[in-house]
Parts: structure tokens; sequence; C-alpha cells
């Protein structure tokens, strides 16, 4: 039996869903004049901040933070500004002035990742102390994480000289891994008896 050809009946409208209510959002009162004065302060004290006046500024931002506590948003980047202008104030650190701080100040700076401070400290106090093993060390250490392997291992060779047990050390630290595999490296590790 064939088929006919049969118009499709219009669909029925459904049941018209209304959309959910909804509260009105509540109408918000205007800032208070204390408000209004504080924003005019927050105000002057960018426009100080802008001009590099961080004595100026500063205890506009701290004024701010501290007396607008019910005003979060307002009161937290018063008080981020506030530390901006604090750290821009403060002395900068003093230069070490011994080979004993200019170690130190360069294993601090090698950790951090600073690698070309941290050489050009650890120069500094081998200038003082040109045959101390264990700025030799820190350097060639430095040195290897720079991946310079012939200017590490020469004071890395030189440090081991003064100081034997640096060879074990050496072995073992982490800072040599980018030149652990390379020959003059292993040389120094594992001497041969030429080497040695």
């Amino acid at each position: 039996m064939a088929m006919k050809n049969r118009k499709a009946a219009p669909a029925k409208p459904g049941p018209v869903r209304k959309a959910p209510r909804t509260a009105e959002p509540p109408v918000r009162a205007p800032h208070s004049e204390a408000y209004q004065a504080a924003l005019t302060s927050y105000g002057e004290a960018l426009e100080l901040l802008r001009k590099k006046d961080f004595a100026g500024a500063f205890p506009r931002f701290q004024a701010v933070a501290r007396e607008n506590r019910n005003e979060p948003e307002l009161a937290d980047r018063a008080r981020m500004y506030a530390a901006l202008c604090e750290r821009k104030l403060a002395p900068p650190a003093s230069a070490p002035q011994s080979a004993e701080e200019r170690y130190y100040l360069g294993v601090l700076r090698g950790n951090q990742g600073r690698l070309d401070e941290a050489a050009s400290l650890l120069d500094q106090a081998l200038a003082a102390e040109p045959s101390s093993p264990r700025v030799l060390y820190a350097r060639a250490s430095i040195r290897a994480l720079q991946g310079k392997t012939e200017q590490a291992v020469a004071d890395l060779r030189a440090a081991i000289a003064g100081e034997p047990l640096l060879r074990h050390q050496a072995a073992n630290d982490p800072d040599y891994e980018r030149i652990r595999n390379e020959a003059a490296f292993i040389d120094v590790i594992e001497p041969s008896h030429a080497g040695a």
C-alpha cells in the first residue's frame, strides 16, 4: 500500500511557563561623606605615588587603610600601596664588605638562581682569599649551573687540592648535574692515575 503524503498537523502550543521571579537587587545607599573624603585622600595619595613622592603618599595610604576598615576593598588597596611606599622608602641593603660577607651573599644569590650576581660576588671573595677551598667550590658550583664546564672544573680541581673531602661532596652535589657527564668533571671526581 502506497503512503500518501500527509501534511503534518501544526504542533499545539504547550503551556506557557513563567520565568522564575527573582528578587530585585537591593538599592545601595549612597556612600557617606566620610567615604567620599577617604576616596579624595586615596586619590591624592595615588597622585603623590605617581610623582614618586613615597614619603608623602605613605602616611596617606596608611590613614585611608586604618580609617576605612568597613570598606575592605578600599582599605586593602590602600594597604597594598602603603606597603609599596614602605619598600621604596627602606634604605638599600648595605653592600658586603668582607670576603666572608661576599661568600655568604654569593651562595645566597646562587640559591636564588641569580647566577651572574653570585659569580661576581664569589669573584670578589676570591680576590681577597685566592686559595679558599670553600669559595672556590662555591664558584665552581655556580659555573657548573651556568654550563661553564672548563671554568667549573678548574675551580673544583683547585678546591679539592686545598680540601680533598670536597671531591665526595661534588660527586653528590646536584649543582653539578649539568656537567656531570663531561669527561673533565668525571676526571676530577674519579681521577685516573695521571690526573690525580
